[in-house]
């Protein structure tokens, strides 16, 4: 699902970290590489900008999906 997240655009998912699924944001597209920054996205590989959520982000990203579609 694609969401708007401190300013970029990106689409919700999951990413494979030492064998256990952790809930991650993928960067689709942000309007300039400070507000990538901010957000916490990190390239993991080769261009794969990916913020790995903590629980309370990942409550907040529900948050957001949840008001999106209400």
């Amino acid at each position: 699902m694609k969401i708007v997240y401190k300013g970029v655009l990106c689409e919700t998912g999951y990413e494979r970290i030492m064998g256990e699924s952790v809930p991650a944001l993928f960067l689709l597209d942000s309007p300039n590489s400070e507000k990538t920054y901010e957000a916490g996205f990190e390239e993991i590989h080769y261009g794969r900008w990916v913020k790995l959520l903590t629980e309370t982000e990942f409550k907040e990203v529900l948050d957001l999906i949840e008001k999106k579609y209400m």
